[in-house]
């Protein structure tokens, strides 16, 4: 048998050791962590959505939407549309436009953890069209995701 062999058969030996001892580990270690739930949620855990909306607030034309407007938008259509809480942010956001430019603007980021079906989903979409269509917006950014969440 050559060197090399039996290095290359050592190694094996020790990994298929590993293996075998991760199985062994204590209770309570990040081995118990994993589950079946497609996020890899601990039990003590819900999976559930997040939606990030950037809501620009110059008007096209002119204008910006501003703290009293944006506050009525606010009651009338986030608290409907996130029955149960969201978080808002003022931010400044810049991009660049179809010519190239480079654009910013006053934008608040509103942040919301909720059950995600398909009901949520057209309130979400509701609630942009309606900014869209109110403050003469092009676009409402959304970034969605799924999270594992405690209380």
């Amino acid at each position: 048998m050559s060197a090399r062999h039996v290095r290359a058969t050592g190694a094996g030996a020790a990994w298929l050791a590993t293996v075998l001892l991760a199985g062994c580990a204590a209770p309570g270690t990040r081995l118990d962590w994993k589950y079946d739930h497609h996020l890899g949620c601990r039990l003590d855990e819900q999976a559930l959505g997040r939606d990030t909306l950037y809501f620009g607030r110059a008007i096209n034309g002119g204008g910006e939407v501003d703290d009293a407007a944006w506050q009525r938008y606010a009651d009338e259509v986030l608290a409907v549309t996130f029955p149960q809480g969201y978080s808002v942010v003022a931010a400044q956001g810049r991009w660049r436009d179809a010519q190239g430019r480079l654009l910013s603007e006053g934008t608040r980021i509103v942040v919301a953890i909720h059950v995600d079906d398909l009901a949520a989903d057209e309130r979400v979409r509701a609630a942009i069209a309606h900014y869209r269509e109110r403050f003469a917006q092009q676009s409402v950014l959304r970034e969605r995701g799924n999270v594992c969440v405690t209380r």
